[in-house]
């Protein structure tokens, strides 16, 4: 027993000396490195801004699989208020976002033509708008990509 105390003891020192060895004894501020931003991040560095993860659904017609739709968007949201419930609600606003792009790609796209992007973004204006249970976001769609099934 009486070994395992100064054990215990250094190691008690060591998870205090640790964390001021690391950040340096030097006069001048601890400089910080930052961690690469992920790609959501890098659309823009605005405050409003709140990021979204790509969705796809599957363009399903005729019983068959015509293809793949991805989407690339983030919501803008400047009222302060909104944007803290929209954080809140998070995984309800990605679970309309991915409805809406189901309902778009097995109702509205028809194969072998561009997506639209208006009629996509309203569609999931009018999701989002139903969720946060008030207008104030505003969809932002940074790409839409129509993926073709491999040929077998």
């Amino acid at each position: 027993m009486r070994l395992t105390e100064p054990f215990v003891a250094f190691l008690l020192l060591a998870a205090v000396v640790a964390p001021a060895a690391a950040s340096g004894s030097g006069s001048s501020p601890p400089t910080r490195q930052q961690e690469p931003a992920s790609i959501q991040e890098r659309l823009t560095s605005a405050e409003t801004y709140l990021p979204m993860p790509a969705f796809q659904a599957g363009v399903l017609q005729r019983n068959l699989n015509q293809g793949t739709i991805v989407v690339d968007l983030g919501l803008d949201i400047p009222d302060a208020a909104l944007r803290r419930r929209a954080q809140l609600n998070a995984p309800r606003l990605r679970d309309a976002l991915r409805t809406a792009l189901a309902n778009y790609s097995s109702v509205y796209y028809r194969v072998h033509t561009a997506p639209n992007p208006t009629e996509l973004t309203r569609q999931m204006q009018v999701a989002v708008d139903r969720v946060l249970g008030a207008s104030g976001a505003r969809v932002l769609l940074a790409n839409v990509i129509y993926q073709r099934p491999q040929q077998q």
